[in-house]
Order: C-alpha cells, then sequence, then structure tokens
C-alpha cells in the first residue's frame, strides 16, 4: 500500500440505550363482540326511546264486523277503468260537484269554487285568503267540501274550516250565512264537511270531528275518534243547532227517498248511519248499512232510485286491511302514528277504486271497480246526471267521467 493512504478502520454499530423494557404484545379488538354489545344495547333500548315518543293520537279501542267478500254484486270488474279524465292537472282535489245544465261547480284544494262550462274552468269564487298550497295555509285559505243549489239557484257551500257560505253562480258574490267560529252546544266545529238542503231551506250539515280538522283526517280515523256531529242551519232564525253526536268521522250525508230521515257516512266504522226525522223514532239513530266494503266518503241519490257511494279506501276479506287489524289495538295505533306521518300511513291503503250502489232498505245493488287503482284509485262522490257518473276526489289533479250505457253487473 501507498505510505499517504491512510489505514481504513472497521464501521461501529453503536447501541442506544432505552428504558422502554421489552415490548408487550398488542392486544387485538374484539369487533364481533363490540358489534353483539351495541346491537344488544339498540334492542334495549329503541323501546324505550319509541315508548317515550309523544304519539299524536289518543286511541280507543272499536270493533268492526269481519270484511265482507267481494262476490255478487260486490264482484270485482274493471267498470271504472271505462272512466276519461276531465280537466287534468287544471283542478285538485274536486271533492264535491253540483251539476246544472251544462255548468258543473266543484270546489278544489286551493281554496277555490270554479264554475266549468263547456270546457272552460274558471274561478267563481274563493271563501278564504291567500297565501294557498301549503299544509300551514289551509285553514286561512279555506277548503270548500259539500255544495248543493237551493231552490232559487243560489250555491251553498260548506266550507271545512270557514263556515257556511251562499254563492251568487252568476256574479260569483259571497254571503257569509254561518262563521264555523260560533260555538254550537259548548264546541267548536272543527271539521264541516258535507250539507243538505230540505224544501223549506233547512241546511243539514256534517261536522266530522269537534278535535281534528280536515288536515289532520288520517289521525280522526287512526284515533276513533267519535265527536262527529249532525248540525241543523235554519235560515230563518240565523241558529245552527246539534241533533246527533258520537260519530265515528261523519261524512257525506243524503235524505233519504221518502223523506224520513237523513242518511250519514260514518267513515271509521265503514257504515252508514240513518237520522230519523219522523214518527216514533224522530231523532233517533239507527244503522241503514252496516260492514260495508271501504271507508265511504260522500253519498247522493242514484238515477234507478238508490244511492250512490264513493270510498276513500276498501276493506275485503281476503286482503289486510290496517283498521280492521288496529281497530281492537288502541296499542298499535299509537305505535303506527308515532312512527309514521299521515303521508306515509296512506302508503297502506291500497290503491283500489271502487263506487257501490245502494237500494232503500241499504243493501248493495250493484258495484263498479278499478281493481288496480291505476285509473281511478278513489272517489271522494258520485253526481248521477242524465246516464253519465261524474267522480270527485279529495286529492286527484282532475275529476272523472264514465258512461253508464252498456255497463251492467
Amino acid at each position: 500500500m501507498s505510505d499517504g493512504l491512510r489505514k481504513r478502520h472497521p464501521v461501529q454499530t453503536v447501541r442506544i440505550a432505552t428504558n422502554d423494557g421489552p415490548k408487550r404484545p398488542t392486544k387485538s379488538i374484539n369487533w364481533k363482540r363490540a358489534l353483539c354489545v351495541s346491537f344488544i344495547s339498540c334492542i334495549v333500548t329503541l323501546p324505550l326511546f319509541i315508548w317515550l315518543l309523544p304519539s299524536p293520537i289518543e286511541p280507543v279501542a272499536f270493533s268492526m264486523p269481519e270484511p265482507p267478500s267481494f262476490e255478487g254484486p260486490l264482484a270485482p270488474n274493471d267498470h271504472l277503468q271505462k272512466a276519461v279524465h276531465l280537466y287534468e292537472n287544471k283542478i285538485l282535489g274536486p271533492e264535491s260537484l253540483v251539476v246544472n245544465g251544462d255548468h258543473l261547480y266543484t270546489g278544489t284544494a286551493d281554496g277555490k269554487i270554479v264554475d266549468i262550462h263547456q270546457g272552460t274552468v274558471r274561478t267563481l269564487a274563493k271563501l278564504g285568503k291567500d297565501p294557498c298550497g301549503r299544509f300551514e295555509d289551509e285553514p286561512t285559505c279555506g277548503r270548500p267540501l259539500g255544495m248543493k243549489l237551493d231552490h232559487e239557484g243560489y250555491l251553498i257551500v260548506v266550507d271545512s274550516y270557514l263556515g257556511l257560505f251562499k254563492v251568487n253562480v252568476a256574479t260569483g258574490d259571497v254571503h257569509l250565512l254561518w262563521p264555523s267560529s260560533a260555538p254550537i252546544n259548548g264546541k267548536v266545529p272543527r271539521f264541516l264537511n258535507d250539507l243538505y238542503i230540505m224544501p223549506d231551506g233547512l241546511i243539514y250539515m256534517t261536522d266530522s270531528s269537534t278535535k281534528w280538522d280536515r288536515r289532520h283526517n288520517r289521525y280522526l280515523v287512526m284515533e276513533g275518534d267519535t265527536s262527529g256531529r249532525l248540525l241543523s242551519y235554519d235560515p230563518k232564525t240565523n241558529i245552527t243547532t246539534e241533533l246527533a253526536t258520537g260519530f265515528a268521522f261523519a261524512n257525506g250525508i243524503q235524505l233519504t227517498r221518502n223523506s224520513d230521515a237523513i242518511l250519514i257516512c260514518e267513515t271509521t266504522k265503514a257504515r252508514i248511519m240513518k237520522y230519523n226525522l219522523h214518527g216514533p223514532n224522530a231523532g233517533k239513530v239507527e244503522v241503514f248499512a252496516d260492514n260495508l266494503p271501504g271507508l265511504p266518503d260522500n253519498i247522493r241519490r242514484s238515477s234507478s232510485g238508490g244511492y250512490w257511494v264513493g270510498f276513500a279506501g276498501i276493506r275485503r276479506k281476503d286482503k289486510f286491511s290496517l283498521i280492521d287489524f288496529a281497530a281492537p289495538r288502541p296499542w298499535l295505533r299509537k305505535l303506527v302514528t308515532k312512527l309514521f306521518s299521515q303521508e306515509v300511513l296512506m302508503k297502506f291503503i291500497p290503491k283500489y277504486g271502487l263506487i257501490a250502489e245502494l237500494n232503500d232498505q241499504g243493501e248493495i245493488v250493484r258495484s263498479l271497480h278499478d281493481t288496480f287503482g291505476t285509473k281511478i284509485p278513489t272517489v271522494s262522490e258520485v253526481e248521477d246526471h242524465d246516464g253519465v257518473l261524474y267522480l270527485g276526489s279529495y286529492g286527484l289533479p282532475y275529476l272523472s267521467k264514465l258512461y253508464l250505457q252498456g255497463i251492467k253487473n
């Protein structure tokens, strides 16, 4: 080696001492056990949480007969599929209908009373005030429901929130006959619904509930509330009187053919009651038609001598019916309304269009169906006029028309 080269020394490794001591093995988390504990905790606490949730209703138990079989006069058919939609997306929720010559009057969900004439829809009157369209607006916007022409040609309308009105069909002028803010027998009406005008001018009305308003009609059914009433308004004295109470959702009304009684649809209990006007049973209420195939809305006379009933939902022996199953189980209705909104509750109601004609004994003599509810999913009222059935609804964006010619059950 050259003398100029330095001798290389081997590299030494220096170890730095630490005080950590020997390392312990890391414990692995038992994820299965943790998940199991979490699941059990949820199972234990969830029922308590649901139990502590407030319920919007105070349900009571009631009984329903076993739903009827769809056979005989109730045998399914496709007759309602033959109906045509009129004024689609021009009207919303034409609940009640009045046909007068070539004019058709109805009330809509946006608080209007409209006059449909020769294919044109125009606003005849508005009972409430804007704004309209939102859930919270409805009590001030108004919701026209039952309506009839009186013997002077005025349109008499009951608004669910605002009271009883007289409308001039020529000018659209509105006159308030009786405000709903006036207590009757100590109770303010919450849900005025339908009316019938007697030959002497006396007006019968239904108040569906003194607790729930129209916006909460699903809660009214689910609770089984029986504060519904039959009222009468006398235009001569301007006095409104409570005639009978205890109805579970008093809805559509109609005078019988022989004028001896007022028929009242009791929606929640799927039946039609009769308030006797004359004779030894005057002032008494009895059952006219029991165990109907659905929840009845309005009732109107048929051209063949009976009564047409529109149904808001159906109940049948071979299908599950929430109202029938839950009727004797108030705890279930309380639980369901804790968990689901009114809109979700409507999804439990199958789409099935149904109207039925009853005779003077309250027996079903024929029925028209839309078994899948694709054309007519629900019917609020049937107006029978010159061989045509006009079908109303409480929420659809059209009314429907069905020609009776050629339809046989």
